[in-house]
């Protein structure tokens, strides 16, 4: 059986806390996104799972149009509950099959969210089709630099690999996978850094509550065999489990033009 797009639901009352940017980088990541996509206040922007807005937001206000896409209803009456006169437009749907006509949009933005879509494919050829000829992708995604992954490591070793499998693009190819699309780079890469603070014995509480996406799929038993091990290796290589650790995360994007024929 084909796995479905995973929906985000169940992390509403959380999903802002845990994922969300520190205080006052928001403005930041906007500036990037806008940098990255070269839009201007004539634009008009798609985002394929659009979410609690957490990009949104502050992009919104800099541009002329900004519409969003996704199959979670409480995320998007999250969003709906936070809007404050900004151009945002929000739809329920599916990524696959956009409800928009073709040569739409300026710009598109997909933010870590193709892990999630077993259909990717289908959602490049929608991207393809709304975006305006010379519409570009605006593809980011945050990597995390930190040594909690040796503790991720200890839980990974006694999940199924099915379990933590990613549905869609898997983490590895999450660079990689547009351009071997067709997709063209326009531009390089960039970069913003912050800084977080958790302790590790909160990090592996979060496991246990599955606040991460990557814990779903787990049943009961592999969740609590993969904290028991994230809990030994805690006791050897975090003595004192509530102090807090700091770490950089990088939030990186890039700016993509689709392929010249219709895929």
């Amino acid at each position: 059986m084909t796995p479905e797009s995973v929906a985000f639901d169940r992390a509403v009352e959380y999903y802002d806390e845990t994922r969300g940017f520190p205080p006052g980088e928001e403005q930041r990541v906007a500036a990037l996104i806008q940098q990255v996509g070269g839009l201007t206040a004539t634009s008009r922007v798609l985002e394929i799972g659009i979410g609690t807005g957490r990009i949104a937001l502050p992009v919104a206000p800099h541009i002329q149009a900004y519409f969003g896409v996704d199959i979670s209803r409480p995320m998007m009456l999250k969003l709906q509950s936070k809007l404050n006169g900004e151009p945002i437009y929000i739809t329920q749907g599916d990524a696959t099959r956009l409800p928009f006509p073709d040569d739409t949009f300026d710009a598109a933005v997909a933010v870590h969210v193709f892990h999630l879509i077993p259909g990717w494919q289908d959602v490049l050829r929608e991207l393809q089709r709304v975006l305006k000829p010379d519409g570009v992708l605006i593809h980011a995604l945050t990597r995390a630099e930190t040594d909690f992954q040796e503790l991720w490591q200890a839980w990974e070793s006694v999940v199924s690999s099915e379990s933590k499998r990613d549905v869609g693009i898997q983490w590895r190819n999450g660079t990689t996978f547009l351009e071997d699309s067709g997709w063209m780079p326009h531009g390089e890469w960039q970069e913003l850094a912050y800084s977080q603070s958790i302790t590790p014995r909160l990090y592996i509480e979060r496991v246990r509550q599955r606040i991460w996406s990557r814990c779903w799929r787990a049943t009961d038993t592999e969740l609590e065999a993969g904290v028991q091990a994230m809990e030994k290796l805690m006791q050897v290589r975090y003595p004192n489990a509530d102090a807090p650790i700091a770490w950089q995360s990088v939030f990186t994007a890039r700016a993509y033009r689709k392929p010249s024929k219709r895929v």
